[in-house]
């Protein structure tokens, strides 16, 4: 028998990312880089206010990818991101509207300036910390700012517990543990980088994201394979003795 599109039905088609950046964290006591995840706040029913990840529907003629970089640079403001495919969401009640998939991506970028296309369904785009806390049985990834706390809650791998709409709290933990794999077995730290950065600057976030208590020599020492020193030093901070700025070794 012959196939015939209209033989069968179709969902809408959407596009998610979970877009991950490194930020400067200054107090009285402490400087130092961490982990930031891109929310948008929505701006249209259903769960308007809220915050999600943020993305869109599919438009004819257009990749997955063409489509994540089209929402990422309306609703956010982003233009220049490395993106990484994640995963197929396709849960039977994963949005109130209808029968809608989602192509999820990871994105890594620089924690750039955000901005809200005037018609675009997101009200507004934010930076928020994002912290990976784990004890004996449940992880629990605490996103936050001054004045918003969200969590998702895993056992053994499952989303038990989640403040986030749709299934956005699922995408946000397979995204954070898909960049614990490619931090630790791809060196994709780099890729959360500017070019030029201090050993610490690298420390930081790799300590957050992988949950390692290691000392920055320690660190230092295994990193010299991969980095090289270059000429320049850091003057951002205030410190008596300036840090040196490193660079990615290019691969030969």
């Amino acid at each position: 028998m012959a196939y015939s599109i209209t033989d069968y039905e179709r969902p809408s088609v959407a596009v998610d990312a979970a877009v991950f950046g490194v930020d400067d964290y200054k107090s009285s006591t402490m400087d130092e880089k961490i982990l930031k995840i891109l929310l948008v706040k929505r701006g249209e029913e259903p769960f308007k206010d809220m915050y999600a990840l943020p993305g869109g529907f599919l438009r004819k003629d257009e990749t997955a990818e063409e489509a994540v970089h089209r929402e990422l640079a309306e609703e956010a403001g982003v233009t220049d991101s490395k993106i990484i495919p994640l995963k197929v969401y396709s849960g039977k009640n994963r949005d109130p509207r209808g029968w809608i998939i989602s192509a999820a991506f990871i994105s890594l970028t620089n924690t750039v300036e955000l901005s809200t296309a005037a018609d675009s369904d997101a009200a507004n785009a934010e930076w928020l910390s994002i912290r990976w806390e784990v004890t004996d049985k449940t992880e629990k990834l605490i996103i936050s700012d001054d004045e918003t706390k969200l969590e998702i809650i895993a056992d053994e791998g499952k989303v038990i517990k989640s403040d986030f709409p749709f299934d956005h709290g699922m995408i946000i933990y397979d995204a954070f543990k898909k960049l614990q794999d490619e931090v630790r077995y791809h060196d994709i730290i780099f890729d959360l980088m500017p070019e030029f950065f201090t050993v610490s600057d690298l420390h930081g976030p790799y300590q957050m994201i992988l949950q390692k208590n290691e000392s920055i020599q320690a660190f230092r020492k295994r990193m010299t394979p991969k980095i090289e020193e270059t000429e320049m030093y850091d003057n951002t901070t205030a410190a008596h003795r300036k840090s040196k700025l490193y660079r990615r070794k290019k691969e030969e």
